[in-house]
């Protein structure tokens, strides 16, 4: 999906009272879209441009804490929407809140891949229930953005988990690049000092892909197919993707969700493991899987205290392929464009996090309505 790790973003405008200095000929909102430095995002570091030209004008100055990427409205109506704009997805460029149910995505480096995907998956009938609805292709000066359904507008303040999903994050070509980067090779260090060869050592670079495939073995990527990425609890405690980088381990990763359900985890949870199940039928059904290589598409937990539901999102690195051509579940070796996601997928759903009194509760009542 994109070449950064993914964060949760949280914006708090705290302006009371604004202009509007809108074109008269256009009704529309005109957002100055932030730019921001993929590659350092790790570090959390942002640019905060000032918010002028084209857009409103506050008679208090607003403060804008963010930090990854989001825009400031013309119109006050997306005040509140930015007051609780919460994003747990990444990715090369932006994503702005374009009405109250909907948000303009960047178009990434792979060009249409995105928007072909999700035209192909609102034709699927098979999934079209579980992701986000598109909408349209958007041209706004000089960049290009698809119109997706903002899935955060159905919650109410909730809690978020980003699942990045399949056994390999990385296309096949993209191991052509021998460009070497001195800040990955810091992060390698970070994680494992031993890690490095002499060589790399030496000249304390190495290239994305070298980074990519020692984070997929140092996480839960290569031996589960999938791994967090990141998330945001209903106690709004941020957890960044510092922090979940060497959860491996299935018993990791359940402290990890028992954790993030709480005391909803015999309500959300259950929903959440018996949506997972239903999407396990769907993608095995479906045509889109059927037909493409799918890299970096995360699974969206996200839950409040009424609601609970599961989507798939991101899908810039989804490549249609000759159908049955790949079933996700065979090992990766180049040429072969496996993904590993249905490996995934089914590992995911084999984390028993639900407890046990819960369990027994439910294996009982059902065994009373087969009595019945």
């Amino acid at each position: 999906t994109y070449s950064f790790s993914t964060v949760v973003t949280t914006t708090i405008v705290t302006n009371e009272r604004c202009k509007l200095q809108t074109n008269a000929s256009s009704s529309s909102s005109i957002f100055n879209i932030l730019s921001f430095n993929s590659e350092s995002l790790d570090e959390f570091t942002f640019r905060f441009d000032s918010l002028r030209r084209n857009s409103a004008f506050c008679e208090e100055k607003g403060l804008v804490d963010t930090m990854a990427i989001t825009a400031l409205p013309v119109n006050c109506w997306l005040r509140e929407r930015l007051n609780k704009w919460v994003q747990l997805s990444g990715h090369e460029g932006t994503i702005v809140p374009a009405t109250d149910k909907t948000l303009w995505k960047k178009r990434s480096y792979s060009g249409c891949n995105e928007s072909n995907a999700y035209r192909a998956l609102m034709n699927d009938s098979a999934l079209q229930a579980f992701v986000p609805r598109y909408y349209r292709e958007v041209e706004y000066g000089n960049d290009s953005f698809i119109e997706i359904e903002d899935l955060t507008a159905l919650f109410d303040d909730p809690a978020i988990m980003d699942i990045k999903m399949g056994t390999r994050t990385f296309l096949e070509s993209e191991l052509n690049s021998k460009i070497v980067r001195n800040d990955l090779y810091e992060k390698m260090v970070s994680l494992d000092p031993y890690e490095p060869t002499e060589e790399e050592h030496a000249t304390k670079a190495i290239t994305k892909m070298r980074y990519m495939q020692f984070r997929e073995k140092k996480s839960s990527t290569a031996t589960l197919g999938y791994r967090i990425e990141a998330a945001k609890f209903l106690e709004n405690k941020l957890f960044f993707c510092n922090f979940f980088k060497k959860i491996k381990t299935h018993e990791d990763i359940r402290k990890t969700l028992v954790e993030f359900f709480g005391q909803h985890i015999s309500t959300a949870g259950y929903h959440i493991l018996q949506r997972l199940q239903r999407l396990r039928e769907a993608v095995q059904k479906s045509l889109f899987f059927r037909t493409h290589e799918v890299i970096g598409s995360s699974l969206l937990l996200m839950y409040d205290a009424t609601l609970a539901n599961v989507w798939m999102i991101d899908f810039a690195k989804s490549i249609p392929m000759e159908i049955d051509s790949v079933n996700h579940r065979r090992e990766w070796i180049f040429g072969n464009h496996e993904d590993g996601y249905f490996v995934g997928l089914d590992n995911l759903i084999k984390v028993n996090y639900l407890p046990d009194d819960f369990l027994f509760f439910y294996f009982a009542v059902f065994a009373l309505l087969l009595l019945v």
